[in-house]
């Protein structure tokens, strides 16, 4: 996985733009991994209750046969249960069922502990919580923006 995304990354990095890795590294393996090759100086870690996530997924229905996918938190069905355009019955996946997303979280928790620690104590993390995209995203974007105002300072006093 490294070398593949060093073999990305590679034109951008000699170009000295920055690389944002969204879902990566998912394990220590992949972190470590990750410090050989680059220096990561920026992890933004989004820490949202498990509730507000079992609640948004477990809200998602599809229609097998389009893939539309209704939400009955903000994009519901006219008629409950039924897709807008055929009148057939919408599904929930298994996947999206309250207790296979709690499973899913439960399995995702463990594996990230080991590295939300390991990026602490390296200093290179920022943890926002919430439970709203709308209110979390201006922080993220806020920061990001002040770190990386800051980096372009840097690099023009060196």
């Amino acid at each position: 996985m490294i070398k593949m995304v060093m073999k990305d990354a590679v034109e951008a990095i000699k170009n000295g733009q920055s690389l944002l890795l969204d879902g990566f590294p998912r394990t220590m393996e992949q972190a470590v991994a990750l410090d050989e090759q680059l220096d990561v100086d920026m992890v933004i870690n989004l820490c949202i209750p498990n509730e507000t996530i079992i609640e948004r997924i477990s809200d998602r229905w599809i229609h097998p046969a389009s893939g539309r996918v209704y939400n009955y938190s903000y994009k519901p069905p006219k008629v409950t249960g039924m897709d807008d355009e055929t009148g057939e019955p919408l599904v929930q996946r298994d996947d999206d069922k309250p207790e296979s997303v709690l499973n899913r979280l439960n399995k995702y928790e463990k594996a990230t502990r080991p590295l939300v620690q390991y990026y602490e104590e390296k200093g290179v993390i920022q943890t926002f919580r919430g439970t709203q995209s709308d209110v979390i995203y201006p922080e993220v974007q806020e920061w990001l923006g002040e770190q990386l105002a800051e980096d372009d300072v840097e690099a023009n006093t060196i």
